[in-house]
């Protein structure tokens, strides 16, 4: 049940853009070094933008050269803004949950998410607050309604923007070998695999001889406005060879090149599924964490793919499931239960009317 969600028929007539007046809308982004919130708000803030009707602002904490110095905010930097009031806007889009110090009770904020991982963060949270949670899926809902505060959580169904119309980017290898993407997740709480996969630069090798090889972190893995930030990490990821390192916000023009996936705990993994494509997850912890059916594990998504507890398989693991996919079911099984309609291309027109209305409501 969606929970106080507004729909059509709570208002007298169809809403259309041309109905609604001019309203201020911040997308919240904390900091510029937060590019995968970026890639979250960005569906929204071009149909806005196209629009013309409302006025966009990209709001961090403080405005600084990395606003300007990354290419995806290249076509946007004029729209940032460092007025963190967000009671001064009539709508704030947010990818992250706010903090007690960052809105107030008369926040009018939606809750938009970021990604869509297993990690235990997100769903620790109340969001019964919120204006309205624009939900990826059923499996997001599921585990959100598992918390006691969010039972009065006001949600509805749209799907996962990100995978309207996922970008391009230009081939990063000129040759016929298979290409392989690593999408390590942040170091919070000891769920990345970011470390195990440093200390094996043989095993990069090996990899390296018969493959290419992506490697992709966690935007935080590079942040250092961000908790668990570690600079020599930094380096030695610049010090790999034979690896195309790629700090970025979407993942998707990336996974568009690639042939097999491996991951640890990264929400990437759901996005991975898009595809349809096999994946190795490299255990963080062998011996302790495990798959699970659970909806409610951070190893959920482990279902889909072979599972690396000893890194020095991991080559012998990627052969095989390039050779051999298995679990091709599984994973679009786990897509359609996580992802609302995933390949319609209609997800951000659902996210849009959701919030057009919240805009007309407050007329």
């Amino acid at each position: 049940m969606m929970v106080g969600v507004l729909s059509q028929n709570t208002l007298a007539h169809n809403i259309n853009a041309e109905s609604i007046a001019a309203k201020r809308i911040a997308y919240y982004l904390r900091y510029c070094g937060n590019l995968h919130y970026f890639a979250a708000i960005k569906p929204y803030l071009d149909y806005m933008l196209e629009q013309g009707i409302h006025e966009n602002f990209l709001v961090v904490r403080q405005l600084s050269a990395e606003c300007n110095q990354f290419q995806e905010y290249a076509d946007y930097s004029h729209l940032f803004n460092d007025n963190c009031n967000l009671d001064s806007y009539d709508l704030v889009l947010t990818p992250t949950f706010l903090r007690t110090e960052e809105r107030t009770n008369k926040t009018r904020a939606v809750q938009i998410f970021h990604g869509m991982s297993d990690k235990p963060f997100t769903y620790d949270r109340d969001f019964s607050n919120y204006l309205l949670c624009l939900c990826v899926g059923q499996r997001q809902v599921d585990r959100l309604l598992q918390n006691e505060c969010n039972h009065s959580m006001r949600w509805s169904l749209i799907g996962y923007p990100k995978f309207d119309h996922p970008p391009t980017q230009p081939p990063l290898f000129d040759n016929d070998r298979k290409t392989i993407i690593y999408c390590p997740t942040w170091r919070k709480q000891n769920i990345s695999s970011i470390e195990q996969f440093l200390n094996n630069l043989d095993v990069i090798a090996e990899i390296t001889r018969d493959y290419n090889l992506i490697v992709k972190p966690h935007p935080n893995i590079f942040n250092p406005n961000r908790e668990f930030y570690d600079q020599e990490i930094v380096d030695q990821l610049h010090r790999i060879p034979g690896i195309k390192l790629i700090r970025s916000g979407n993942v998707m023009p990336w996974f568009a090149q690639s042939d097999l996936f491996i991951g640890d705990i990264s929400a990437s993994g759901y996005e991975w599924l898009y595809y349809n494509k096999p994946a190795v997850f490299l255990n963080p912890q062998p011996g302790v964490l495990q798959p699970s059916t659970d909806v409610s594990s951070i190893t959920y998504l482990w279902q889909c793919g072979d599972v690396c507890n000893e890194i020095r398989q991991l080559k012998c693991l990627i052969d095989e499931n390039l050779q051999r996919d298995r679990y091709q079911s599984i994973r679009e099984s786990l897509l359609h239960y996580s992802v609302f309609n995933p390949r319609d291309r209609g997800a951000t027109k659902r996210g849009v009317h959701q919030i057009e209305l919240l805009l007309h409501s407050s007329q």
